[in-house]
């Protein structure tokens, strides 16, 4: 164990220049998907039976007092009375900025984006990115006692939120003569409680949307294979973000860690520490693969079909 602890020191040793410059960033079957569908059915519903009123007989008398009934034309209610917009709102570090990204199409949100974009029962898929690079637990709870950072949150159909890696990698910067796991403990402890303060932040803006938190992953692998308690620390990490979002409802993690691991091409960005556009690409898609687990789509959509036939 002491030659593991060593180990991890001159593996920081190295990558603390490194990362000098740049910073990385349960379910349940309810669903804000289901219920923006729900709505619909039963707002199309109202529309029909409101527009019905519109049907009605209206006596005439004319001057020789003859009697003529007529029916008015039927008046169609304009879609605009029925919102099918959606707001994803994405809070977070570097990864939500998209750093890295040198397409800039917004990293993985250009994907998740699109998912939404697809959906029939969806006319207008809106952003709103409030990713700023270099963001720990404690900036992401300073910046959420902003009033425009609160509107956004409040108004989200979706929330996805990066923080975690920059906690971590504080941790590796400060102590890298002197890392061991115990000092991580220490402070994976009180992530945990701050990430507890930034979700009931969230959670006092906005009750009801899902959020989707994205687990850590371990930019320094294919450099330092050699080192495996660093992929270790990451593990038991996420294991603690975990834990914190089994404590609310509405809430699901996304695990990246294995995306980053044995690849066969490079998913890093020049600096070797922020995905590229085809690390961004496979986040994005994890991403999506989870909504539609976490919202049961495929059931959503094939029962859509049943009912069009």
């Amino acid at each position: 164990m002491k030659k593991n602890i060593t180990i991890i020191g001159i593996f920081a040793l190295l990558i603390v220049g490194m990362v000098s410059m740049s910073s990385c960033s349960a379910e349940n079957s309810s669903s804000i998907i289901l219920e923006k569908v729900k709505e619909r059915r039963e707002s199309q519903k109202e529309k029909e039976l409101f527009e019905g009123v519109f049907f009605f007989n209206k006596e005439e008398q004319s001057d020789n007092q003859l009697k003529q009934t007529t029916l008015e034309v039927k008046e169609e209610v304009p879609d605009e009375f029925f919102d099918r917009s959606f707001e994803l709102v994405f809070f977070g570090d570097s990864l939500t900025q998209g750093v890295g990204d040198r397409t800039e199409m917004g990293g993985f949100t250009s994907i998740v984006k699109e998912h939404y974009t697809s959906k029939s029962y969806i006319d207008n898929v809106t952003i709103t990115n409030l990713g700023v690079r270099g963001n720990r637990t404690s900036h992401l709870l300073k910046r959420l006692q902003e009033p425009e950072v609160q509107e956004s949150l409040k108004d989200a159909d979706v929330i996805f939120i990066t923080v975690g890696g920059n906690d971590l990698m504080k941790v590796i910067r400060e102590n890298f003569l002197d890392l061991n796991f115990d000092l991580f403990d220490r402070e994976q402890a009180e992530y945990a409680k701050r990430l507890e303060t930034v979700l009931s932040e969230v959670r006092m803006n906005n009750e009801n949307s899902t959020i989707y938190l994205l687990g850590l992953f371990n930019p320094f692998y294919e450099f330092f294979k050699e080192i495996p308690e660093m992929n270790q620390v990451v593990s038991n990490w996420n294991d603690t973000t975990i834990s914190v979002l089994e404590k609310y409802e509405k809430t699901a993690f996304v695990p990246i860690q294995d995306l980053f691991i044995d690849t066969e091409e490079s998913l890093l960005d020049d600096d070797q520490f922020h995905p590229n556009e085809i690390g961004y690409q496979l986040i994005g898609n994890e991403i999506v693969e989870k909504i539609k687990v976490y919202n049961e789509e495929d059931v959503l959509e094939e029962n859509e079909l049943m009912e069009r036939e």
